[in-house]
């Protein structure tokens, strides 16, 4: 049986570790928005904490802090109280909140990539060739699995505080 399962100590051990492995959360400051009009002039008062995979996740979001904040504001007021009423509706604003998040983190990315070109510019100019190649190298390595479906780094999104008025 363990020969057709195909179970090895090595995938447990890996399965343990990624499970034992904590979350970090990240409380965003509170959100009040206008949300689009149905009957009269409707707000939205919600405080949200992000689920994400490691600090460096966190130390990435609230680098893009002013990023991520105006895409969520701008999500939250496209919508409608009617969408927002149900729980679908709420699990649908979940994963949306969760796409415009990510959305802001390979902001970093590109970055840190824009940051090592001018640290390689820096060098002399019989290293620079190789340091521009080794950068493409690096970037198109880098390219290749963004291209690719991305693991997730937000796990989930939690209201603490979810008011429509």
């Amino acid at each position: 049986a363990w020969w057709f399962l195909g179970q090895t100590e090595g995938d447990d051990e890996e399965a343990e570790q990624v499970a034992t492995k904590p979350s970090v959360f990240l409380p965003l400051d509170q959100f009040t928005v206008n949300l689009q009009p149905e009957d009269g002039q409707q707000f939205l008062q919600a405080a949200v904490t992000l689920k994400l995979t490691e600090q460096e996740v966190a130390d990435a979001i609230k680098a893009q802090m002013p990023e991520v904040r105006n895409r969520l504001l701008f999500l939250l007021s496209s919508k409608k109280p009617s969408q927002l009423g149900s729980v679908d509706g709420k699990n649908k604003l979940v994963e949306e909140l969760i796409q415009e998040v990510e959305a802001a983190l390979p902001a970093v990315k590109a970055k840190k990539a824009k940051k090592r070109a001018r640290d390689e510019d820096d060098e002399p100019k019989a290293k620079k060739g190789k340091a521009k190649a080794k950068a493409k190298a690096k970037t198109a390595e880098e390219a290749e699995p963004q291209e690719e479906a991305a693991p997730r780094r937000v796990h989930a999104v939690f209201f603490t505080h979810f008011i429509i008025q």
